[in-house]
């Protein structure tokens, strides 16, 4: 995908970029020209970051212990965090994280491999004995 995605923004950039300069002089076709080139640049960007992603072999590491949720280089201690639960997603749980706050986004928890039905429930099961006794706003499950 990140291939797909330089190659095509590469061409048309190639293309759009020397004409864009030459208008250097006619304000409003330089400022119509920054839309698209911005768009092709922004995929670009993406298309080189999926393909370091691939080549350095990236990997967003989840844990959960007594002090809080670390998922990648983010840090949710429990403090911060109104509820961790899962949703069914393709015959498996995926863990979702809501923080707390008046604007909190929810935190979809993504793994390589899901939660089975049985492994969401013990992981449940002994965040309500070990945690919830701490943190009693806490809502899990």
């Amino acid at each position: 995908m990140g291939m797909v995605c330089v190659a095509f923004s590469s061409f048309f950039l190639i293309h759009l970029f020397p004409p864009w300069v030459a208008a250097w002089h006619d304000p409003s076709k330089l400022v119509l020209g920054l839309f698209p080139i911005g768009v092709l640049s922004l995929f670009a960007f993406i298309g080189a970051t999926l393909i370091r992603y691939y080549l350095t072999d990236f990997r967003l590491e989840l844990r959960i212990d007594s002090q809080g949720v670390q998922y990648g280089r983010r840090f949710y201690p429990w403090t911060e965090i109104g509820s961790l639960s899962g949703r069914w997603n393709h015959g498996r749980f995926q863990l979702l994280l809501h923080r707390r706050g008046f604007i909190a986004l929810d935190r979809h928890l993504l793994t390589d491999i899901a939660l089975t039905e049985d492994e969401y429930d013990r992981l449940m099961e002994r965040l309500n004995d070990d945690i919830w006794d701490l943190y009693p706003h806490l809502r899990i499950g």
